[in-house]
């Protein structure tokens, strides 16, 4: 039994030892896959038919997006903005920067999708999301609509505002036809994000932006005063 036991040993070693560099190999293989180059490429060519403007890296634009999710930094990545439906845009690809974990050499980026659209005047910040998935840090609140309480999740510290812009139609709206991903009011801003894991169709911009659109053109018109 002990003259198996070195034979075991170095079967086990080699078995951490491949486990490891497949997950190495299966994490490069998945970031390289969210940064799509041809993405970047096929966006560029949408912009310039539309006259938008295609950045391929822009380190300081998140910047004017304070707080959840942009509060860590990082760049905005195949960036468009432009003018649509007479409201400025911007759609980027975003990663929120994060520490490598103990024992970890290198991490699976997390890639998202960012829309946004320009509101008419600075707003307070209000976070709707899918029920379960809301940060743990944010302020709750209810609209008395039970089953858009069942079914998401508000965060924001000024609830006056909050039941302005989540009035019956809004809701019905976003129960009909939830997002793929977060609401958030903030400063000039109505944005969403939802996960990117490459194939970006760059026709997909244009179906986000008008869900946008369409829900600033149904709040009420002094919800945004």
């Amino acid at each position: 039994m002990s003259e198996l036991a070195p034979v075991a040993f170095v079967l086990v070693f080699v078995a951490i030892v491949g486990l490891a560099a497949w997950m190495l190999v299966r994490t490069a293989r998945r970031n390289r896959a969210a940064r799509d180059p041809a993405a970047g490429r096929d966006l560029a060519r949408v912009a310039a038919a539309r006259g938008w403007r295609y950045t391929p890296v822009d380190e300081e634009f998140p910047r004017r997006y304070d707080g959840y999710p942009f509060s860590r930094g990082g760049p905005a990545l195949d960036l468009v903005t432009g003018s649509h439906r007479g409201r400025e845009f911007a759609c980027f690809q975003y990663s929120p920067p994060r520490a490598l974990a103990p024992g970890e050499s290198s991490a699976e980026i997390d890639y998202l999708r960012v829309f946004a659209v320009e509101l008419p005047a600075p707003v307070p910040s209000a976070l709707v999301t899918p029920a379960g998935a809301a940060p743990r840090w944010t302020r709750r609140y209810t609209t008395g609509d039970e089953e858009f309480d069942r079914a998401f999740a508000v965060g924001t510290e000024d609830e006056p505002f909050a039941g302005r812009v989540l009035t019956q139609p809004v809701r019905q709206r976003l129960l009909a036809d939830p997002p793929a991903g977060p609401l958030r009011f903030g400063d000039r801003s109505l944005l969403t994000w939802r996960p990117d894991r490459g194939g970006f169709d760059p026709h997909e911009v244009v179906p986000a932006l008008d869900r946008l659109c369409d829900l600033v053109e149904q709040l009420p018109p002094d919800a945004l005063r």
